[in-house]
């Protein structure tokens, strides 16, 4: 599905990511942990070409999207993204928000996506916040429409930067109840979180970065029980 290689990223002199390969297959929901400025974000605004890699080759579906050839318009209906700080216009209402769009791009009428929108947030118990603004929404509230809007795009492969670093703990719950939900339906995951609890539940993979490059790549019960990497040793003993 995704294929990420020897990919690289500067900031002037500063390299904050470094030889970073992985692939992500069908099926997979990948956590990525680390410690603070290891580059976790910076890598899925990589993926998601908001902050287009220095070198290095990322290729979705065979097809190496950093060439400029490429519809990144496209390929971002196919691999979406969820920020920390929610991201919606604040003039729009809920509804206009999570339909904007796929009006936009001609993807659906607006009788097809009002249509739409209003399935997904009746399914998340937010219908009676459609024409709401986000200011009068809780955090929580705001992220989950996010999430929606994201959805509306029905995506192969979802990305989340840590979603509930600017919640309190129960909006956190609520984010990351909806979060497993769509875990369920088998949409393909890479989340950004310092939520171990639900990294152990959700995940089926972690990658572990430190200082721009992956220390470990493998099956969650490998990381969590791992007795000999002594930096996956010290990262866990520190956010018991």
């Amino acid at each position: 599905m995704l294929e990420v290689k020897k990919l690289k990223k500067k900031f002037g002199s500063n390299v904050v990511l470094n030889d970073i390969s992985f692939n992500v297959s069908k099926g997979d929901i990948i956590s990525i942990v680390g410690p603070s400025g290891s580059g976790k974000s910076t890598l899925l605004r990589c993926i998601n070409m908001i902050d287009p890699p220095t070198s290095g080759i990322i290729k979705y579906d065979k097809y190496n999207i950093m060439k400029k050839n490429i519809d990144i318009n496209k390929y971002r209906m196919n691999v979406g993204m969820v920020f920390q700080q929610f991201n919606l216009f604040s003039h729009l209402t809920v509804i206009e928000n999570i339909t904007l769009v796929p009006i936009k791009l001609g993807l659906l009428t607006k009788e097809k996506a009002y249509k739409k929108g209003e399935k997904l947030l009746n399914d998340i118990g937010l219908l009676t916040k459609e024409n709401e603004k986000p200011i009068n929404l809780s955090g929580g509230e705001q992220q989950r429409v996010a999430i929606v809007r994201a959805l509306m795009m029905e995506p192969k492969l979802l990305l989340f930067d840590e979603p509930t670093s600017s919640l309190d703990p129960q909006m956190t719950r609520e984010v990351l109840e909806l979060i497993k939900e769509i875990a369920t339906t088998g949409m393909n995951m890479m989340i950004v979180s310092h939520e171990l609890n639900f990294v152990k539940e959700v995940a089926t993979r972690i990658l572990f970065i430190k200082e721009g490059k992956i220390i470990f790549d493998g099956p969650k019960e490998e990381f969590f029980n791992n007795k000999d990497n002594q930096d996956i040793k010290d990262f866990l003993i520190k956010t018991k």
